[in-house]
């Protein structure tokens, strides 16, 4: 039942894949965009005199709640971490940060919270420079997605040949 779970799906693969997009999943911006484009519309005809102004609200209303509906449930993930095993590499894919290669002493690999409420992340650090790049980060209420988490950063932590801190979960 590894569909049901994306994280289990991305241990099970970094258990073999030379190379793993641990993508950053986030709203698309047409959503932001159409709930912005709603709301700017909805200014205008409050401002307007036309005699057809409560149909143009509802319109403008109906756009702002499409471009909250399209942010809630609208998701891109063409973005993250891309981690060569081989290599010891992790390199950045349309997220701030630089590649990396993992050489010398004092990498981790460690959970950590996330940066919102009920997420769990998976840090690449380094002793002296602290956190290098927030490798993952993902919701995780059931017991399931947290012991996925830990799987991931297990096998991380294995394949790239660094020590695994934080609390295992």
């Amino acid at each position: 039942m590894l569909g049901s779970n994306p994280t289990a799906e991305l241990a099970h693969q970094a258990q073999a894949a030379p190379v793993l997009l641990l993508a950053k999943v986030e709203p698309h911006w047409a959503g932001g965009a159409t709930g912005l484009a709603g709301a700017g519309f909805g200014v205008f005809v409050a401002n307007s005199d036309w005699s057809n102004k409560g149909q143009l609200a509802w319109i403008a209303l109906a756009a702002i709640v499409l471009g909250m509906l399209m942010h809630w449930r609208w998701r891109r993930a063409d973005s993250g971490w891309r981690v060569h095993f081989a290599e010891r590499r992790v390199e950045p894919v349309g997220v701030a940060g630089s590649a990396e290669t993992i050489a010398g002493e004092g990498w981790e690999i460690q959970t950590a919270p996330g940066d919102r409420r009920h997420h769990i992340a998976i840090d690449l650090r380094h002793r002296d420079r602290g956190r290098v790049a927030r490798l993952h980060d993902v919701v995780a209420r059931r017991p399931e997605q947290v012991r996925a988490i830990s799987a991931l950063a297990d096998t991380l932590a294995e394949r790239l040949g660094v020590e695994r801190t934080g609390p295992r979960l």
